[in-house]
């Protein structure tokens, strides 16, 4: 029945092109008949539901674009209730309640289309928001689930609307049709029943897959999209059924499906620890080593599975979370290994003196400190790359985080030069001159990167001359690196990279530092030398002048005998004021004093015989 909509579509589409009418100028008959055929069939045109590309545009619209499906719930109730009212099929007067259903003889209209659909994707919506509550509230679960039965009854009932009647064109029929099977197979993925929701989900892309090739470019990738976010639901329910393979569910993981994270991470763990009793040995360096710990053994394991989970995602953000697992893990595994190897006493001695036998588990060790050291390497040159392009190409950085300075990155360099730098420390690894010298030329690469954005770190501080020797010392660097035949091919392409970028800033640097010469020459340019040589040198210090006679015996230090200074000495005062003050009369005193003195001559002396006593 698929194929043979199908082709009735592709008939319909082929058709609106190939039906031309040519008719003569004189035969106004034929016109008119024309005419009447153009008018009955738009009588009788079939109805047209584009549904994914409707209910795609409305979610966009309404919530689901930062995952709000509570406002998208209620902006379907809203719909539903103003499209049953515009096409008369309102269920309710007052407070008695008459259920309406859309049926095949009252279909006129492709709002009647439009009912069943919202009412879906209303219950659909609900369900979404319970899956991301039922987080925290588990009870919540069988809510969803009913919500989601109900989201595939009405899915159900449209698409036996549209298959019944012969109102509806083929792409409604056959869109209606996949909507149905993907609503009812994810109802089966979340119940468990994975042989149903895969043949259902399966039946669900196949016809979006055909539906793509029918339909434009516009159209046909929105179906694509479609079957891509089909595709891992129907790799989880073939895990679970028991034909998918462990790369498949690891690269399920790095999709993502839905709420399902949590539980693909569970189903990977279970699988490593299945894995695991089967790594008993590991050989590196030419030493084989028996692996006896179990953190040490899920470690390796995560290890290597890693490399796929990185070559499937391009999200910088997403390797740093991979690399840092890997970390915490390792740390587990070396703490681990650490505290047997501490019983050992070659290992003692050997941490202690540095000299040694280095036996198998203390190799171990060293391994493991290797890989320590080499994620640690890629889990800075993720972060680097983001940093590099936010401060080459000036773009802003993103809320909440800081703007990248060349101080931060010169920073991250030196620490992946003192990590490497450690490698050939480790124990057993004194002697491989293979893999130092593979260190080496990496430390030589990594330098060249420092030296040029500590150039950079001199440019933002306006200092030309010491940014053009950084430069320069750069330079050297990338030749040596180059000439180096044990780097890798990568990292000789971005040497290349690197010197355009040094020659276009070494111009710049070169540029202001010219400028600055000549602003220092002009300043020159201006002072007087030719009186500098009558002048002693004392009193010209700050001023360049080569004196011949400076080395002839007769130089020109100082002035003797020195000559006179005036000094300010000791001030002397004069009163001159005292000369213009007029002072008061004393007449009148001097006068009474002299008469009281001659009256009272005799009574005073006899005063002290009794006389003139009161």
């Amino acid at each position: 029945t698929k194929l043979i909509l199908l082709d009735s579509l592709l008939q319909e589409i082929m058709t609106k092109d190939e039906k031309e009418v040519d008719v003569d100028d004189g035969e106004a008959v034929m016109e008119e008949e024309v005419e009447v055929e153009e008018v009955e069939v738009e009588e009788v045109k079939p109805l047209s539901l584009k549904v994914l590309l409707l209910i795609r545009d409305q979610q966009q619209k309404h919530g689901l674009r930062h995952a709000d499906y509570q406002r998208y719930r209620g902006y379907c109730s809203r719909r539903l209730r103003r499209i049953r009212k515009a096409v008369g099929l309102v269920q309710g007067e007052k407070k008695k309640f008459h259920k309406k259903e859309v049926s095949e003889e009252g279909l006129k209209e492709e709002k009647h289309l439009h009912i069943p659909l919202v009412t879906a994707e209303r219950a659909w919506a609900y369900y979404m928001q319970l899956k991301f509550e039922s987080n925290s509230d588990p009870r919540k679960k069988f809510h969803m689930i009913n919500r989601l039965r109900k989201a595939r009854k009405y899915g159900e009932q449209l698409d036996s609307l549209c298959a019944d009647s012969d109102k509806v064109d083929a792409r409604t029929k056959l869109e209606t049709k996949a909507y149905h099977c993907w609503l009812t197979g994810t109802l089966h993925f979340e119940t468990g029943k994975w042989a149903e929701a895969q043949a259902m989900l399966t039946q669900a892309r196949t016809i979006y897959e055909s539906l793509s090739q029918a339909v434009g470019e516009e159209e046909g990738s929105l179906f694509r999209q479609k079957m891509d976010e089909i595709t891992p639901s129907l790799r989880y329910c073939s895990y679970n059924i028991g034909d998918a393979s462990r790369a498949d569910l690891i690269a399920l993981r790095g999709e993502g499906v839905g709420g399902q994270g949590g539980d693909l991470d569970n189903l990977i763990s279970q699988t490593r620890e299945e894995q695991a009793a089967t790594l008993q040995d590991i050989e590196w360096r030419g030493r084989k080593m028996a692996v006896k710990h179990e953190k040490v053994r899920l470690f390796l394991l995560s290890y290597q599975e890693s490399e796929q989970e990185l070559a499937k995602t391009s999200q910088s953000e997403t390797k740093v979370g991979v690399y840092e697992s890997l970390l915490l893990d390792c740390k587990d595994g070396l703490q681990a290994l650490r505290d047997d190897l501490l019983v050992d006493p070659e290992f003692r001695s050997r941490q202690q003196n540095g000299e040694g036998k280095v036996g198998s588990q203390h190799f171990l060790y060293t391994y493991l400190q290797f890989i320590r050291h080499n994620i640690t390497l890629n889990r800075n040159t993720v972060l680097l790359q983001s940093m590099r392009d936010q401060l080459d190409k000036g773009e802003k950085p993103e809320e909440g985080k800081k703007t990248v300075k060349a101080q931060d990155i010169v920073r991250m360099y030196e620490n992946m030069i003192q990590n490497l730098g450690e490698i050939p420390t480790l124990a057993g690894l004194e002697e491989d001159d293979d893999l130092s010298a593979g260190i080496q030329s990496k430390i030589t690469f990594y330098k060249a990167f420092r030296s040029y954005y500590i150039a950079q770190a001199f440019i933002a501080s306006q200092k030309w001359g010491e940014a053009m020797a950084v430069f320069q010392r750069s330079m050297q660097y990338v030749g040596q690196a180059r000439a180096d035949s044990s780097l890798e091919k990568n990292l000789v392409e971005e040497l290349a990279k690197l010197e355009t970028a040094i020659e276009g800033r070494q111009f710049v640097a070169h540029a202001n530092s010219i400028l600055e010469t000549e602003m220092a020459t002009d300043k020159m340019a201006g002072l007087e030398l030719n009186t500098a040589k009558t002048v002693p040198l004392v009193d010209r210090l700050d001023q360049y002048y080569e004196d011949p006679d400076l080395v002839k015996g007769k130089p020109n230090l100082i002035n003797f005998p020195p000559e006179f200074s005036p000094i300010p000495c000791k001030p002397l005062f004069y009163d001159v004021a005292l000369y213009h003050v007029e002072m008061p009369s004393l007449d009148h005193k001097l006068e009474t004093a002299g008469a009281e003195a001659g009256a009272g001559g005799l009574g005073g002396w006899l005063g002290g015989w009794g006389w003139g006593k009161k």
